[in-house]
C-alpha cells in the first residue's frame, strides 16, 4: 500500500476536469479500495500492535479510503460518515496486554476513524499477551477462538 504523499492527496483534492494522466491513476487505486468498501455490508480487519500503534500500512490504507466528497463529507456542523449501514469486525493482536489501558492507542483511533466514515458497528476480538509466555499466549488464544465462535451467529 502506497504511503500517502503530496502527489497522491493533490491528485485527491484536484477537479477531476483539471486531473493529469497521473492523477487520473493515483486516484483510481484510492476508488478501487473505495469501492471495495462500499460493496460490502462486512468489513474485517487485522490489526497488529506495532510500537504502540498501527501498522504503517493500515494507517496508509486508511489515507486511500478517507476523501472528502466520496466516503466522508463536510457539513455546518462537521463531518458526516458515507459508508454507513456496514459492520466491521477488529482483529488485534498484541505481545503484550493493553485493551482498556491507556497504552492501547489503536482501539480508540480505529474506531473513532471507522466511525467517521459513517462505520459505527464495529466489534474488537482481541489476542493479549501473545510474547509473554507459552501459557500466556495459549490462554489469550483460547479466549480470542471463543470470542470468534461466539461471533459466528452474529456474521451469520
Amino acid at each position: 500500500m502506497p504511503h500517502l504523499d503530496a502527489e497522491r492527496f493533490g491528485a485527491f483534492i484536484a477537479k477531476p476536469e483539471a486531473r493529469t494522466l497521473k492523477q487520473d491513476a493515483l486516484v483510481a487505486y484510492s476508488d478501487g479500495l473505495i469501492n471495495e468498501l462500499k460493496q460490502a455490508d462486512v468489513i474485517v480487519l487485522g490489526l497488529p500492535m506495532y510500537n504502540f500503534g498501527v501498522p504503517s500500512a493500515l494507517k496508509a490504507y486508511f489515507d486511500h479510503i478517507a476523501r472528502a466528497g466520496v466516503t466522508f463529507k463536510y457539513t455546518e456542523k462537521g463531518p458526516v460518515g458515507l459508508l454507513t449501514g456496514k459492520k466491521a469486525y477488529v482483529f488485534a493482536t498484541r505481545g503484550g496486554l493493553y485493551e482498556g489501558t491507556p497504552r492501547d492507542t489503536q482501539t480508540t483511533y480505529v474506531r473513532d476513524f471507522l466511525a467517521f466514515l459513517g462505520i459505527a458497528d464495529v466489534q474488537f476480538v482481541y489476542a493479549e499477551g501473545l510474547a509473554m509466555g507459552d501459557a500466556n499466549k495459549a490462554a489469550s488464544l483460547a479466549k480470542a477462538r471463543e470470542s470468534l465462535h461466539n461471533l459466528v451467529p452474529a456474521i451469520a
